[in-house]
């Protein structure tokens, strides 16, 4: 169970169900209720797709050889054979098997659109290191957590309660998109060195450890900017704790920021994987009542 867990990477799993929570209240808010079996499912299947990505990044990386002694992030449980190639498959498998059989019940409430959604987020629980392009190895993880964890995640969230695409949801979206993107960033300067030496070609290895840096702290500020914004627009007062939530994870940013490139930057993805969660509870919360005084 260990080495599955390892796998499964569980401080990462908050990327996909702090964007549902958001999207849920921003449902509330459009329709003033929610429907709890559809709200339950949606969650379910976004940790189930994550989860999916998590063991197909393991596997395909082992695959491609990419893990080497260099790396920085936790335990590789395939390339390290600490779980068999065959298992890892299996295991991948039947969880994309099970996030679509969660699907399927939200694409025929949600239709063409969750449908096109639903298929999109299956493509990228593999595309992101599988495929003909993995995003992963072309630059383009950071702008692929935006989308898939933010805006889309929110839309399609709130879309399966109120049938409506509307500017808050994607508005609303784009904050945990733009710290998800800092997950992703934050992941690729700690493994900056390993992945030069396997031609992954991130962000952080084509531009450079200073570039990487700036870019992590960049999206912190920009989700606080798309706060500011929801609180000038839409009148929601109470979300101003979100404000002040950067602050006490400000030894977090320094880290990214000035310390050196070791293992501790595992520490700060998970904290950053922390500020998303609590960064969508407090503005949910805060959204629900202002909207309710």
């Amino acid at each position: 169970m260990k080495n599955w867990l390892l796998a499964i990477r569980p401080k990462t799993l908050f990327a996909s169900t702090a964007p549902v929570f958001l999207g849920l209240a921003v449902a509330y808010i459009e329709n003033n209720h929610l429907i709890p079996i559809v709200a339950v499912l949606t969650l379910l299947c976004a940790l189930v797709l994550q989860i999916a990505s998590n063991l197909a990044n393991d596997y395909l990386d082992a695959v491609r050889g990419v893990d080497n002694e260099a790396r920085l992030g936790p335990t590789r449980v395939t390339s390290s054979g600490l779980i068999s190639l065959t298992k890892m498959k299996n295991a991948l498998i039947l969880t994309l098997g099970v996030a679509f059989l969660l699907g399927i019940y939200l694409m025929i409430v949600g239709g063409p659109v969750i449908i096109f959604i639903g298929l999109l987020s299956l493509y990228f629980a593999y595309g992101y290191t599988g495929g003909p392009f993995p995003l992963s190895y072309n630059g383009l993880g950071e702008t692929a957590a935006f989308i898939f964890f933010g805006p889309i995640a929110v839309v399609g969230s709130s879309y399966l309660q109120t049938h409506n695409i509307t500017h808050l949801a994607i508005i609303a979206g784009m904050g945990p998109g733009f710290i998800s993107a800092c997950i992703l960033a934050v992941n690729n300067l700690r493994d900056i060195v390993s992945d030069s030496e396997t031609n992954k070609r991130t962000l952080a290895v084509r531009y450079g450890e200073k570039f990487q840096r700036k870019l992590c702290i960049t999206f912190i500020a920009l989700s606080i900017f798309t706060c500011l914004y929801l609180m000038i627009t839409y009148h929601f007062t109470w979300i101003f704790p979100v404000i002040i939530l950067p602050f006490l994870f400000h030894k977090t940013w320094l880290q990214i920021l000035f310390r050196p490139i070791d293992a501790k930057l595992n520490q700060a993805l998970a904290r950053t994987a922390q500020y998303n969660l609590i960064y969508c509870l407090l503005t949910s919360a805060g959204m629900i009542l202002s909207y309710k005084l």
